[in-house]
């Protein structure tokens, strides 16, 4: 079904194209790893190696064969790479749907690249329609990887950055998808521990999926040392290094999120803003255990979405009814 389509009610034309974009967008701007909930090989570990040259096109990685990288606008003296990718015998097919991170070896950083990836296999059981899903990874031999499938998407950022004003329940959505996608983690003992919009996928029906799990943390287990998350989203005392692994500092950075999807929204009403202010001054609490769960969280932007969306849907009226 077409995610444009509406059969009792009629979205305000705004709204619509905050949500669903007229065409098709890019998953490989910024580098964005991609999601599918395919079925894929065990994941196994072990320690690192590091090898003597970086991936290449065309090359096989356990049973990948990579394509053409993806372009990312990091530091270039990151290790990380991305390549779409297609299964090893499927020699001659033009199709390449998946996304596979490794690590270009002999850089400075591919050490903390390649923990990146080993935090990702740890949590690649984590299942959540709203999550990236790991298909396949190693974390053993000279080329540690992980694997996704390509999905059309933009990144959250991009989203912000190309979008004149953003519906309020659209933003509070969108921020609900992510909660969601945090809870699974959550129940699961784990922190994602850098939510920030270049980290959420959307695809053309609205759909959010939150991506790269590389500073993902067992809860309560130590930090690891030097800060190398995005301060704008960051917790306190997740900069500081001052406590263990909190999931709390995933709920400030959702917070930091929605009030930045608010700053680009449409007007509301000052009912609904006042409310809405409330809840992320609650996720930005200095204090982390004054800040709401995961799943207090969905329930809330859930609640503030149904009550903020009476402002951007009508009934059909009889002529839209007839023509229906």
């Amino acid at each position: 079904m077409n995610c444009r389509a509406a059969h009792k009610f009629v979205f305000e034309d705004s709204m619509l194209d905050d949500a669903f974009p007229s065409s098709k967008i890019d998953a490989n701007s910024n580098g964005a790893e991609s999601i599918s909930p395919h079925a894929a090989h065990p994941v196994s570990a072990g320690p690192f190696t590091t090898g003597s040259s970086g991936p290449q096109s065309g090359q096989i990685i356990g049973i990948w064969r990579l394509g053409q990288p993806l372009s990312v606008n990091d530091d270039p003296n990151r290790a990380a790479r991305l390549f779409r990718a297609q299964p090893a015998d499927s020699e001659g097919s033009p199709r390449y749907d998946y996304v596979l991170k490794t690590v270009a070896t002999g850089l400075t950083t591919s050490q903390a690249d390649a923990e990146q990836i080993g935090a990702s296999i740890a949590v690649a059981n984590v299942s959540h329609p709203n999550l990236i899903a790991i298909l396949d990874a190693s974390a053993t031999g000279a080329t540690p990887f992980i694997v996704m499938p390509h999905l059309a998407a933009m990144t959250l950022e991009e989203r912000i950055a190309t979008t004149n004003a953003i519906s309020v329940p659209v933003a509070l959505w969108f921020a609900r998808q992510v909660a969601q996608a945090t809870v699974a983690l959550h129940e699961a003992g784990q922190i994602h521990g850098d939510i920030k919009p270049r980290n959420v996928l959307i695809d053309d029906c609205g759909h959010a999926t939150l991506i790269d799990l590389g500073f993902s943390a067992r809860i309560h287990s130590p930090l690891r040392g030097l800060f190398r998350g995005t301060p704008d989203y960051a917790a306190p005392e997740l900069v500081e290094g001052t406590t263990a692994a909190l999931p709390a500092m995933d709920i400030y950075a959702i917070g930091r999120v929605l009030w930045q999807l608010l700053a680009h929204a449409q007007p509301t009403d000052a009912a609904s803003l006042s409310a809405i202010a409330d809840l992320i001054e609650a996720t930005l609490d200095p204090t982390p255990t004054n800040r709401p769960d995961a799943t207090s969280l969905v329930a809330s932007l859930l609640q503030l979405e149904i009550e903020t969306l009476g402002d951007h849907i009508r009934p059909l009226s009889n002529a839209q009814h007839r023509a229906a």
